[in-house]
Order: C-alpha cells, then sequence, then structure tokens
C-alpha cells in the first residue's frame, strides 16, 4: 500500500476538520448507493429465479424494475458509487495515515471488489429485457451465464459491504484498529455483524420505498394503466418497507448497548436518537399511506427521504465515534504541520503569528464554566488543580475533550489548533495561578 502513502498530503487542523466533514458526505452517498444496489440486486435475482419456477411474466417484470432502480445508465455507478468511495479511502488516508493501522487496506480491497461487482451487475441488467409491446423477457442465450453475471457480481458486492461496514465500525473503536486487525476478528466482531444487519435491513426499507415513489409517483401510471401485476407489486415493497422498518428500532437499542464504553459520547446519543426520531415519523407515514391510498403519493415520498436522513443519522453517530478514536492522530498530525509551518515561516523571515488566549477564553470557556462557580461545566479552579503539574494534559484534553465526570455533559470539540490551546491554558495559570493556594 506504499502508492497510497504517497497520496497524503500534510494537513492544518481546520483542514482535517474540514475532510471530516466531507467524509460525512461522501459516506452518506455512497452508504445509500451501495445499499439499494445490493437490495435491489438481491431482489432482482429472488423475483427472477420465481419467474424461472413460475414462468409469470409478473416476476420478470418485478425483477427488471428491481434491477433497473439503482442502474439507471453507467454514470451513476461512478458519481454515486466509485467517486465517493475512493475519496472515503483517500480522507481516512489523510487522517488516520500515522497510525499504521490495517484499516485503509480492507477499505482498498472493498474497493478492488466493488468495481467488477457493479460490472456483472450491469451485464445482469441487459439479459432481461423489456421488448417494445412492454413484454418483458430475458435473454435464454448463455443460460447459465446470464445468471452468473448476477450471482457473482451480487456476492462480489456483498463482501466489498461487508468489508466496507465493518472497516468503518472499526474505526470508531480505536483500541481494536490501532492494535492491528485480522481479518477473522473483522468479520466475526459483534458490532460489525450488527452493522452489516442493520445496513441491508434499512437499505430493503429504502429500496422498497424508492421502487414505490419510482414506479408509482414519479413515472405516475393512468388509472387505466395500473394492472393487476402492478398492485401485486406495489402491495409486497409496502409491507418489505413495514416490516424491515419495525426492526430498525430493535437494531438501534441493540447497537447502543453494544458500544464499547471508552468511544462512547454525547455525540453518538443525539444522533441515534435523531435517528430514531426520524425512523418512528416513517413509519407512522408508511403505514398512513397503506391505509389510505389517496395519501400514498405525499406519504410515500416523505417515508423515502425519512429513512435515508434516518441513515444518515446513524452514519453520523459513528462518525461522532470515530472523531474520539482518531483524535490522537489528528493531533499529531497537526502537531506535525504546525512544525512544517514554523519551518517555512522561518525560512521566509516571518515572525509567528500571535495569539491572544485571553480572548479564546472569554469567548469560547466562560459560555460553561467560572473559576469558582458550577455552570454548566465544573469550576475552572477544580479542573487546573487537577492539571496543575501537568499542564500538557489539559492542552491534550482541550484538543480532544472525552467525558470523565458523570456529573457533567461531555465538553464538545472546540475546534482549536494546539497552539490555541496552549494559549488559553497559559492564559488560565498566569490570570488564576494566584486563586488555586
Amino acid at each position: 500500500m506504499e502508492f497510497l502513502d504517497k497520496l497524503f498530503i500534510p494537513s492544518s487542523a481546520s483542514t482535517l476538520a474540514l475532510l471530516k466533514y466531507l467524509l460525512m458526505i461522501a459516506l452518506v452517498i455512497y452508504s445509500v448507493y451501495l445499499g439499494v444496489l445490493l437490495t435491489s440486486s438481491l431482489l432482482s435475482l429472488i423475483y427472477k429465479f420465481i419467474y424461472v419456477r413460475k414462468k409469470d411474466g409478473k416476476y420478470l417484470k418485478i425483477s427488471k424494475d428491481y434491477i433497473d432502480l439503482i442502474t439507471p445508465s453507467k454514470t451513476t455507478a461512478f458519481g454515486l458509487g466509485l467517486v465517493p468511495f475512493f475519496s472515503i479511502i483517500l480522507i481516512y488516508l489523510q487522517i488516520i495515515q500515522k497510525a499504521e493501522s490495517d484499516i485503509i487496506f480492507y477499505f482498498f480491497i472493498s474497493f478492488i471488489l466493488f468495481i467488477p461487482a457493479v460490472i456483472l451487475l450491469y451485464l445482469f441488467k441487459h439479459t432481461i429485457i423489456e421488448k417494445s409491446n412492454g413484454e418483458t423477457t430475458y435473454q435464454k442465450a448463455g443460460g447459465f451465464s446470464n445468471w452468473l453475471y448476477g450471482i457473482a457480481g451480487f456476492i462480489l458486492l456483498m463482501v466489498s459491504a461487508r468489508l466496507f461496514t465493518a472497516d468503518v465500525t472499526m474505526s470508531a473503536d480505536f483500541p481494536k484498529w490501532s492494535e492491528g486487525l485480522y481479518l477473522t476478528e473483522l468479520m466475526l466482531n459483534i458490532q460489525t455483524i450488527l452493522h452489516i444487519v442493520q445496513f441491508v435491513t434499512i437499505s430493503i426499507v429504502i429500496s422498497a420505498l424508492a421502487y414505490i415513489v419510482k414506479y408509482f409517483y414519479w413515472d405516475k401510471p393512468e388509472e387505466s394503466e395500473i394492472t393487476e401485476d402492478m398492485v401485486y407489486s406495489r402491495n409486497i415493497n409496502e409491507w418489505l418497507a413495514l416490516i424491515f422498518g419495525f426492526i430498525q428500532p430493535l437494531l438501534l437499542v441493540i447497537d447502543f448497548l453494544t458500544i464499547p464504553e471508552e468511544t462512547m459520547r454525547t455525540g453518538e446519543f443525539i444522533y441515534g436518537g435523531l435517528s430514531l426520531f426520524s425512523l418512528l415519523i416513517m413509519l407512522h407515514m408508511t403505514y398512513a399511506a397503506i391505509r389510505w391510498k389517496k395519501l400514498g403519493s405525499i406519504y410515500f415520498s416523505f417515508s423515502l427521504y425519512l429513512i435515508i436522513i434516518s441513515f444518515a443519522f446513524l452514519i453520523l453517530k459513528e462518525q461522532s465515534a470515530f472523531a474520539l478514536s482518531s483524535g490522537e492522530q489528528t493531533l499529531q498530525l497537526t502537531s506535525d504541520y504546525n512544525k512544517f509551518e514554523e519551518t517555512v515561516r522561518e525560512r521566509e523571515g516571518k515572525a509567528k503569528p500571535k495569539i491572544d488566549g485571553g480572548e479564546i477564553y472569554k469567548t469560547k470557556c466562560m459560555a460553561c464554566h467560572r473559576f469558582d462557580q458550577k455552570l454548566v461545566g465544573p469550576p475552572h479552579k477544580l479542573v487546573m488543580l487537577k492539571y496543575l503539574n501537568n499542564k500538557e494534559g489539559m492542552v491534550k484534553f482541550i484538543l480532544n475533550p472525552v467525558k470523565v465526570d458523570p456529573a457533567y455533559p461531555a465538553m464538545p470539540d472546540q475546534g482549536l489548533t494546539p497552539d490555541e490551546a496552549q494559549a488559553v491554558v497559559d492564559y488560565m495559570y498566569k490570570e488564576y495561578g494566584d486563586k488555586l493556594k
């Protein structure tokens, strides 16, 4: 993986913060695309198999509709799949490059598997043909090879998705990935198994709702054009959305119970709660759309957006834990960049900009703290006494805060550079040092 190391670029604290936001966006885009591609191809294979057994054309039509759902053109795979996935690899490389972890290696293997999987699924898509008269058929020439495209593509995509979700999960657990990861540990870890189940089931909900919205509302057929076969396909997807939707709250609760204590932080509970809230509204609207068909158009559309939002919050929950687990690497990278910047500044004869620690303290710290009073956070007098002989430790805590005292909420990340955090600590001991006795 040395060629990937060459892509590493020294980054400042603000650049690393921006990269983490871009990582969240790329993860949401790719995860939704991957999930829908995986589950729609699975459902397409299932209905093609039913068609072969029963010789009923409606099953082949459903099979084609599923595979067409997320493969309208080759540019879709490029724009929603390859570009976001490669961006994810590059951003993880920038953030955890110095940790010498196997995470990047497994991401790269997942990426390599993803490419042939997509090609094979597009080949499978073209084995099912819709004639000009509306009749759906499939290429009998090639026989088993036509099936092979779909089966092999799905298997490769499933392995790629399994590695991808496991990698994202383990990246949030620093004690594990910092020590190195074996493939068996990556695949058999309880949390990674739970997350792939969560990923697949929520993707089925998204695919089912997307099927209804696309074929019954976006491509809205006239009442006279709606056949019994179309009603059947709609009913199937309504119940898929509802049944697998009802599984999600249970999986979310189990997920919270399996979070390692050392990686817990307030953000995980906030994003998890928002995901659950979005999910419950989605279930309510889906049930209402099923019961009152006239409301279906708008309710199913809102349900689709809400389940994607719920999925996005799950990803943000995971990234909240990753922000904590990658804190040491971020500090190291920022420190290296500051040294590099200082060297360049000295070479050019420029003076180091002065940082006003007092101003930062008054605008950021005093919103939640006072020197000798309990506010949102603990009195700074107690904190300063704790770090009296370990000011470097206080700087590290400010840069990478974690929950310490159960009597107070976790301190949010203030987004300071190491120099700014040091200036704040220096100001606090200069201003209040005499009052500690």
